[in-house]
């Protein structure tokens, strides 16, 4: 036992600690977890196991208290309702369950899932993740058969009292890693944090049956840029592109400066023409203002991007395989011309010899 996880445990009612093992052991395990979504996923797991609900869904912060994800659910990723809840906004979330339990009341969407079968009776239970300070971290749903009993309701209430701990030291990595993995530049993730969180997503697409979009952009005149203006206006000049990136993509999309003067997208549980929406918008706004107006006069300059989509699991299967595609589909649009959108071609094989099918 670490001396944090220790010192959690010793702060915690040590008499009810000790006369309840199996919540000493849900604590402690819960102190172990260092990722969000580790600790969702301990957490439903255990309510589950002691509250007897027919169902269990969790979601996530998918960052900066902006949107909620789903992280975790209790029900089989064949099962076609398993996708039923996506991603939301943190405050339409919360509207949904104004109230904390009840027959159908302020499940919103959730109502749909617990009609069709998943759970057999309309009552759940909605419990707020948070830390000590009561910052939301994530919400846990539970779907009973019948109304819940009010001495399950309470042992609930008391774990996820005693974790509040847990989550505070969950989310405080994530606040360290924002440190580390942001382009100083463009304002936006970098690289080193592409190439780790675009596997993880990937993985995650898999076990959850879900599809993940990468779309590639490359800035087709932004060397002209600091040829002829200086690397000082070029960096302002993708610092204004991330920007408008930034405008025109979702709240749970993800924006990485992939080196120079590209930039990838990461969409996730986003088909390939959800993403061309995007990455049109995307494209519109890039061309729909000369940039550097104030800084060099005459106007400004005006700006275009080539762009490439690629999904998976449909036209590559592997993280290489994706990256490789969507950048070839935007090669063949700056090879033609510019200013455009390609969509990868299924071929039934990955750019890097893996097969898709």
């Amino acid at each position: 036992m670490t001396t944090t996880t220790r010192k959690a445990v010793e702060d915690a009612p040590v008499c009810r600690l000790r006369d309840d093992p199996e919540l000493l052991e849900a604590v402690l395990e819960a102190h172990r977890c260092l990722e969000m979504s580790e600790l969702l996923s301990v957490l439903l797991r255990y309510a589950m196991g002691w509250s007897g609900a027919t169902v269990g869904l969790a979601w996530g912060s998918a960052g900066e208290g902006r949107s909620f994800r789903r992280a975790a659910a209790s029900f089989g990723r064949d099962d076609p309702r398993y996708l039923s809840i996506q991603k939301v906004r943190a405050g339409t979330l919360r509207e949904w369950f104004g109230d904390q339990s009840g027959p159908l009341r302020g499940l919103g969407p959730l109502a749909t899932i617990v009609s069709s079968g998943i759970s057999r009776g309309p009552h759940g239970r909605v419990i707020p993740v948070k830390d000590t300070a009561n910052q939301w971290a994530g919400l846990i749903w539970l779907g009973f058969d019948g109304e819940p009993d009010a001495a399950i309701c309470a042992r609930l209430d008391e774990l996820f009292d005693h974790a509040r701990q847990a989550v505070g030291h969950a989310m405080q990595v994530v606040g360290l890693r924002r440190l580390i993995i942001k382009d100083d530049t463009a304002a936006c993730f970098n690289r080193r944090y592409f190439e780790e969180f675009l596997p993880e997503e990937l993985a995650r697409a898999a076990r959850f049956r879900s599809p993940v979009s990468l779309i590639f952009l490359d800035m087709d005149n932004l060397k002209e840029v600091n040829t002829l203006h200086g690397h000082s206006m070029g960096s302002q000049t993708l610092l204004e592109v991330s920007r408008r990136i930034r405008s025109r993509i979702r709240k749970f999309d993800k924006l990485f400066r992939f080196g120079g003067d590209e930039f990838c997208i990461v969409l996730p549980e986003t088909e390939w023409h959800g993403a061309l929406e995007v990455a049109e918008r995307v494209r519109e706004a890039i061309i729909m203002k000369t940039f550097l107006q104030d800084e060099i006069g005459g106007g400004g300059i005006s700006m275009t991007a080539s762009l490439g989509i690629a999904s998976f699991p449909l036209h590559a299967r592997t993280q290489k395989g994706l990256i490789a595609m969507a950048d070839r589909a935007m090669q063949q649009v700056k090879k033609k011309t510019k200013n455009a959108v390609g969509i990868a071609e299924t071929t039934g094989e990955d750019a890097d010899g893996g097969t898709t099918g």
